[in-house]
């Protein structure tokens, strides 16, 4: 037998034994019968070392086992000579998911719940949830193919050792930037819960220092959260996350009164109570009231507008607007800045010697994958049944499924083909084999159940399922409602997370469009729509062939074929301003095309812009634009470079403006120019003296 094997196998091997007991193994049948641990020694006094060795290695292994989520019961037994010995099992009732009952609609719901975390924190463990359900149901594998969708990403960094130190309710430390605030400040919270509204990503939390509730947004994280392992809370019984989002914008309303051209600013004129209340102070202009509930999300988006809508009253929301203008305008034109030594910027040379754009190395990409034997040992404990329950899976469908390279697939199942029951002899081991590229299992019975759901599994079904409901018609609320209660059996203990974290997908007029075009879809129906193309701020008028409803965090889209355009397209619901049916459908709707991880589809005209940002900044564009990041290089600490390719070079400064400084464009020149001129504008239509003589701007001509 031998004395030193890979850990994950000797944990693997320990998981089989005590669950292949009814009564029990003690320490000695442990050492002397679990493959991976030490036999007996040769010599008393190296017996007294392996003892002691084994001895720390079964609790380290015990150990390891509590954190996965595997319980282990003792007993207090006797053997042949009447000396006391403690028993451990694991009862087959506390290790595995409970059986549960789903139809196939129950079943595409929880898929469709899963699914949501593509990409995301929680997507590993979605998929994992939703795989061992699908297995304990006996229902095999399903797939996302209903026709609304919906993708949420934790693009903040913020956003993991938050949900960390929720989970194991620890304090938090972290540098914050609060509305309107200059300077960040050090805030200690007790973490309650995370929520996502208006796209955004939201802590709720005892402020510690404070005393009180207070909501962050991680945006506005500017350091890294450190965790207070030793420091321990109780979150508040009655405490939801849902509630707290619910009451982000239902305070007493705002009132502004904000300039733009007559008959331009649609995407404001479409806000719910906007009316024109009179002339603007400059030719060809008038002033719309507008009601607003979120100071900060609406000064960035008037900040977005640039010149084009000028907050005339509160005094609060223009310095907030000119505030993030002026800090974007800085950033862009300051020849000191950090960056504007790139070759081709009109500096004598760069510290980075590797692109003429003067960004350096790439930094490697985050591997989301935790690889320490408790993930492989969760991998294993869920590929055994997953086998079980699809004999002859080809590998690699299998490798998708686990997301595995080949080469850790077949170290996978050469793991699982060497354990099994204490012996180890033919029946006893799991028999592992492949038959022209199908993966077999056979004496897997032990581990033909698949372990519970863990924490993070039990969240991601159940948040998921939660903010479905909003969307859910009448023919899918039934079974919405059967796969929440069944998750909840599942995740027993575990359902309060469903509590902490929480999604607002949709609301108000967008879920009355949703619905409309729901029909459309399954009536085989075309739809009338007048559409903002807001680059161009225009009105347009197409017919569209919806295909598929769904989202990118909580903006949603609708892919139809455009008739205008010859070819599917993706359009945003809150900039469709009208929808009238249009008849039948004409065009055939082909085999169902894949949810894109982002609504823009880069195309071959598409221009590459370099950006330099602060590493906040920086890591939270990154996954946005599936870009890379760079270390731009000496004398550019806690500063990294990116590329992004983008449709329409107009789309830059706006996004400039709402960064507000903590990026700014570094090439190609003729961008950077434009985000120069753009914000260089905005902050003219701001100057006191720009009130009389000067004609409204004229909204750019140019779209893709």
């Amino acid at each position: 037998m031998p004395n030193k094997i890979d850990a994950v196998e000797r944990l693997l091997n320990l998981v089989i034994a005590l669950l292949g007991t009814r009564r029990g193994r003690s320490r000695k049948f442990i050492r002397e019968n679990v493959n991976g641990y030490a036999g007996p020694a040769a010599t008393a006094a190296e017996e007294a070392k392996l003892q002691g060795s084994f001895e720390r290695m079964f609790e380290r292994d015990k150990d390891t086992l509590r954190q996965v989520g595997i319980p282990i019961r003792t007993t207090t037994s006797y053997g042949d000579d009447d000396e006391e010995q403690t028993l451990y099992r694991i009862d087959p009732a506390d290790y595995r998911v409970p059986a549960v009952r789903l139809d196939e609609p129950a079943m595409t719901m929880l898929a469709v719940a899963a699914n949501m975390w593509s990409g995301a924190a929680f997507s590993e463990a979605a998929q994992s949830a939703l795989r061992k359900v699908a297995t304990r149901a006996g229902l095999g594998w399903y797939d996302d193919d209903t026709t609304v969708q919906s993708r949420i990403r934790t693009l903040e960094p913020a956003f993991e050792p938050l949900w960390t130190a929720l989970r194991g309710g620890h304090p938090v430390t972290f540098d914050y930037r609060g509305a309107g605030a200059a300077e960040t400040a050090a805030r200690t919270v007790q973490p309650w819960g995370l929520g996502n509204k208006y796209g955004e990503w939201y802590l709720a939390g005892l402020d510690v220092d404070r005393g009180a509730l207070r909501n962050f947004r991680l945006s506005r994280i500017r350091s890294d959260v450190a965790i207070d392992v030793e420091g321990r809370f109780a979150r508040p019984e009655g405490f939801f996350i849902s509630e707290v989002l619910h009451s982000l914008g239902t305070g007493e309303p705002f009132t502004a009164r904000v300039e733009v051209p007559v008959g331009g600013a649609h995407y404001l004129r479409s806000r719910e109570r906007t009316a024109v209340v009179g002339a603007g102070r400059r030719p060809g202009t008038e002033v719309l009231s507008i009601s607003y509930r979120e100071p900060e999300l609406m000064a960035d988006d008037l900040a977005a507008l640039g010149a084009h809508a000028v907050v005339r009253e509160p005094e609060e929301l223009r310095r907030a607007v000119v505030s993030r203008l002026r800090a974007a305008a800085d950033a862009a034109g300051d020849d000191d800045a950090p960056g504007n030594d790139a070759p081709g910027n009109g500096a004598p040379g760069a510290d980075s010697p590797t692109s003429p754009d003067g960004l350096g190395p790439e930094l490697p990409r985050k591997d989301s994958k935790r690889t320490d034997s408790r993930e492989r040992l969760l991998r294993l404990l869920s590929m055994a049944p997953f086998l079980v329950a699809n004999p002859g899976i080809p590998e690699t469908e299998l490798a998708a499924e686990f997301n595995l390279a080949p080469a850790q697939l077949a170290r996978d199942l050469e793991t699982l083909s060497v354990t099994g029951l204490p012996g180890y002899l033919h029946g006893d081991l799991m028999d592992v084999f492949t038959e022209a590229g199908q993966v077999f299992i056979r004496d897997a019975e032990t581990l033909s159940a698949p372990l519970r759901l863990t924490q993070e599994e039990a969240c991601a079904l159940l948040v998921g399922l939660d903010a479905l409901t909003a969307l859910a018609g009448s023919t899918e609320a039934d079974s919405l409602r059967t796969a929440i209660d069944a998750v909840k059996r599942v995740a027993g203990g575990d359902a309060w997370l469903a509590d902490a974290v929480a999604l607002a997908l949709v609301d108000g007029q967008e879920l009355v469009t949703i619905a409309a075009l729901q029909a459309m879809i399954h009536g085989r129906t075309a739809a009338r729509i007048t559409y903002l193309v807001r680059s161009r701020d225009q009105l347009t008028d197409r017919t569209i062939e919806p295909r598929r409803i769904f989202s990118i965090d909580s903006t949603w889209y609708v892919r139809a074929w455009c008739r205008t355009a010859g070819e599917l397209r993706s359009f945003r619901v809150d900039h469709i301003r009208s929808l009238a049916p249009a008849g039948p459908q004409e065009h055939g709707a082909g085999a169902p095309e894949p949810l894109p991880p982002s609504a823009y589809t880069p195309g071959a005209g598409d221009t590459e812009v370099t950006l330099l940002a602060d590493a906040t900044t920086a890591r939270r564009l990154a996954p946005a634009y599936d870009s890379v990041l760079h270390q731009p290089g000496a004398g550019r600490e806690g500063l990294l470079g990116l590329r992004v390719l983008v449709g329409e070079p107009s789309t830059v400064p706006p996004l400039m403006a709402r960064l507000a400084g903590h990026a700014r464009v570094l090439a190609p020149e003729a961008v950077r120019r434009q985000v120069d001129e753009w914000l260089a504008a905005a902050l003219r239509a701001y100057e006191p003296d720009h009130a009389v003589g000067e004609s409204a701007p004229q909204t750019p001509s140019t779209d893709r």
